[in-house]
């Protein structure tokens, strides 16, 4: 017998308040939306075995303030695949399987850059490109980037950063 599917029922997707059920199921399912992207629409097999898995675990009083964790995930994976109208969403034409390609952007060795790490945006300086990845100085380490992490500045963005570290500082 089926469980009673609320209709309005999701699954967690709130990385804010780390409870990123939706994320880690979408990863394990193979259908990880792009940054910037609009995720697609979760299976009803997976929705309704990710709320039988919550209404049990809240009933034993073993739901954690994060939603579930890696194992419990998986067990969820694992009943919305073997749920025979379990049917995982593709992309259509107006939604590409594939990243788009970043802006190609020329840069000079040493120019100001903003890389997007660990969960925020920090100034660097472009040192070369290497296997598709950008080294960086960040913070007096070279790290190596993946083009679609790093951007140009904005206009006084990072304004206590040189511009580029090659030329000679102007004494004010």
């Amino acid at each position: 017998m089926r469980s009673r599917l609320p209709p309005e029922y999701s699954v967690p997707d709130d990385p804010d308040h780390g409870k990123m059920d939706a994320a880690f199921i979408r990863t394990c399912l193979g259908i990880r939306t792009p940054p910037g992207e609009t995720p697609l629409p979760m299976p009803v097999a997976v929705r309704r075995a990710h709320y039988d898995m919550a209404r049990s675990l809240s009933l034993l009083g073993a739901m954690g303030p994060n939603g579930m964790d890696p194992t419990q995930l998986a067990t969820v994976v694992a009943l919305a695949l073997r749920d025979p109208e379990m049917e995982i969403p593709k992309r259509t034409a107006e939604q590409p399987e594939k990243a788009r390609e970043p802006k190609q952007i020329a840069l000079e060795n040493g120019q100001k850059v903003v890389v997007y790490w660990r969960g925020k945006d920090h100034p660097g300086h472009y040192l070369h490109i290497k296997d598709g990845e950008l080294t960086v100085l960040v913070n007096g380490d070279e790290r190596r980037f993946r083009p679609n992490l790093v951007r140009l500045p904005t206009e006084n963005e990072f304004p206590e950063v040189a511009e580029n570290i090659n030329q000679p500082a102007e004494v004010a």
